[in-house]
């Protein structure tokens, strides 16, 4: 397994803390945890199934931008 640490341009409220959240596990993230109030979200996935650019992706569909990934 892998961690990291995605920083998120765009969120403001719970409601898109959700929208991450459930994009996110739609591409079988194994744990996130999304933070409106920091921008960011760590995130706990399997390196063999799903890469850094799907994790991008699965934010960008739902509506975000990441700005920066780093290890957590």
């Amino acid at each position: 397994m892998k961690t990291v640490d995605l920083k998120i341009k765009g969120m403001g409220c719970s409601h898109c803390e959700k929208r991450v959240a459930d994009s996110l596990r739609k591409i079988g993230v194994l744990e996130s945890t999304v933070s409106a109030k920091t921008g960011s979200a760590r995130v706990t996935f399997d390196p063999a199934k799903i890469s850094v650019d799907m994790l991008e992706k699965a934010v960008s569909d739902a509506g975000y931008q990441v700005i920066g990934v780093s290890e957590a």
